[in-house]
């Protein structure tokens, strides 16, 4: 390792505990997403990694951590952070990652003694990361954070080199309740119930997350710098996450096949009319590329695919499908100006919680189901394999006619006769109550509550 690289590596990891981390704390907006518990240091300690889309907030994410361990008492001297995505320690040198853990070290001898909390972020550029990260807890008296992009990166790294040793979470742009506080509102399903005039303000938030959404930077700004900025970052997404990592020749149609997925967001798709449209536009690089590319968007968190649920696996890879952007707002941005997509936003916003409460990371977790009927539940939360289901979930902005009332209502009546659930959920813009069938209750529950977790 150069004595030039050196000298930056510990330029960065002072600047951390110098000026980064005391002017972070004072614009810090607080996750909500859980690490669980943060063990002390030891030898062994199993990992935790963080995914999601790049600028969703994952850097700050480790803040938050750094801060909270602060708070608990842990002294600054035993919190090494480093950012391997700054452009200063690029190209990076062979050892560089057991390298910034010497040098930390060096700077503060106890915390190898005393046990060192390692957060590293953006990690997944350097090569072979995943070795020296198990060849460093499996020696090192460290409690060990990681974030990166992919979550196919990480998941095969953390199977490959961790075998077991590793937990992983995923984290979304802001939730609604996100959103609010970063623009300083607290907004509870405790204090909205009952409350007509924060009811109101969070029915004002939820429209203005609708179109704005959760990714931190873009929030403040306009609508032109926003959407540019939105559209940058699914740019960079497939440039650097998708094109690069798959060895994809054809990069301008690996953007455009991303912004058709983007802009399908709560639509069906199938990969033969993908392919189709490309054949008509003068390329497709084939099916079984298209599918490759639309995992690799799923992995990148740029947008997710839903199946049709079924208790056979082929079926779930080869039945329906729909797309979801990642963001309501990274949908806006993408979408055509004409586009009055509102409805489309707001399932995209049902699907985005529902994510973010699903308990494990299978495939068919969160399905859509296509009845014997030709009916359609937007949303079922199950385990296809043993044909259960734990929930049934209906979007709907605007349920102010029989007729989409009926359409909604069937469809869950004979999903939880299916199922026997006894209850199914519709998510509506403003209504609330109960409708009392045969097979159970259906919930009528107005979004901006239950976005809010009520």
């Amino acid at each position: 390792m150069s004595s030039a690289v050196d000298a930056t590596i510990k330029m960065l990891l002072r600047d951390f505990h110098e000026t980064v981390l005391p002017a972070i704390g004072e614009m810090l907006v607080p996750r909500d997403l859980s690490l669980g518990r943060i063990p002390e240091p030891a030898i062994g300690n199993a990992a935790k990694t963080i995914t999601g889309m790049r600028r969703c907030g994952k850097t700050f994410r480790l803040y938050q951590e750094a801060l909270s361990l602060l708070e608990r008492g842990v002294e600054p001297s035993r919190i090494c952070y480093f950012n391997f995505d700054d452009d200063r320690v690029r190209p990076y040198e062979k050892g560089i990652i057991g390298r910034v853990l010497e040098l930390f070290f060096e700077l503060h001898p106890h915390a190898r003694s005393q046990g060192a909390y390692v957060l590293f972020d953006e990690i997944q550029d350097v090569d072979e990361w995943g070795v020296t990260a198990r060849r460093l807890i499996d020696t090192e008296k460290i409690t060990l954070l990681l974030t990166g992009p992919s979550s196919r990166l990480l998941s095969e790294d953390v199977a490959t080199e961790f075998r077991g040793r590793s937990v992983a979470y995923e984290l979304a742009p802001f939730s609604l309740r996100e959103h609010a506080r970063s623009r300083g509102i607290d907004l509870s399903p405790e204090g909205v119930s009952g409350n007509k005039e924060l009811a109101s303000l969070a029915k004002r938030m939820l429209l203005d997350y609708l179109k704005v959404g959760g990714f931190p930077a873009a929030g403040k700004l306009d609508d032109l710098e926003r959407a540019q900025t939105l559209q940058g970052y699914a740019q960079l997404t497939v440039a650097r996450d998708i094109v690069d990592r798959l060895g994809f020749s054809n990069s301008s149609y690996a953007q455009q096949l991303a912004r058709t997925a983007v802009t399908s967001t709560a639509r069906d798709v199938s990969i033969n009319r993908l392919d189709h449209k490309g054949r008509s536009s003068g390329y497709t690089p084939g099916r079984a590329r298209i599918a490759e590319l639309l995992d690799a968007f799923d992995n990148a968190h740029l947008a997710y695919q839903v199946y049709e649920f079924s208790y056979s696996a082929q079926k779930l890879r080869t039945g329906g499908m729909k797309l979801y952007s990642v963001d309501p707002g990274l949908y806006w941005a993408m979408a055509a100006a004409t586009d009055d997509g509102t409805t489309f936003a707001f399932e995209t916003a049902v699907y985005g919680e529902l994510r973010r409460r699903r308990m494990t990371a299978r495939l068919g977790e969160i399905s859509m189901l296509k009845l014997e009927s030709g009916k359609e539940v937007d949303f079922v939360v199950g385990d296809a394999t043993t044909e259960s289901a734990q929930m049934l979930v209906q979007a709907c902005f605007a349920m102010d006619d029989a007729k989409t009332e009926a359409r909604e209502t069937e469809a869950l009546r004979e999903a939880m006769a299916r199922f026997g659930t006894g209850e199914g959920v519709i998510v509506t813009f403003d209504e609330e109550h109960d409708i009392e069938v045969p097979e159970g209750v259906i919930r009528v529950v107005p979004a901006w509550k239950w976005l809010l977790g009520g």
